[in-house]
């Protein structure tokens, strides 16, 4: 059973969309190379129950994934935490 992962997509006008999907096959490197195609694109494209949603980025606020994919960005700082 592939591991689970969480993708919270936070907007400009403060709403939340809360998606549950499971791991995307793929080697660390073709996922840092598809990850890195979603962030230049103008939209985030998802499949959801069979559709298609197509988000504007400049709606997006910020995106978290959790657990994070095993391949970051290269100029990704690890280990932060959020605190109040």
């Amino acid at each position: 059973m592939k591991a689970i992962k969480h993708l919270y997509i936070y907007f400009q006008d403060g709403q939340r969309l809360a998606l549950r999907f499971p791991q995307q096959a793929g080697e660390p490197a073709q996922i840092a190379r598809l990850l890195r195609m979603q962030l230049e694109s103008p939209f985030i494209s998802i499949e959801v129950d069979g559709d298609l949603l197509l988000i504007p980025r400049d709606s997006i606020k910020y995106l978290q994934v959790c657990p994070a994919p095993p391949s970051i960005p290269e100029t990704t700082i690890t280990g932060a935490q959020i605190i109040d």
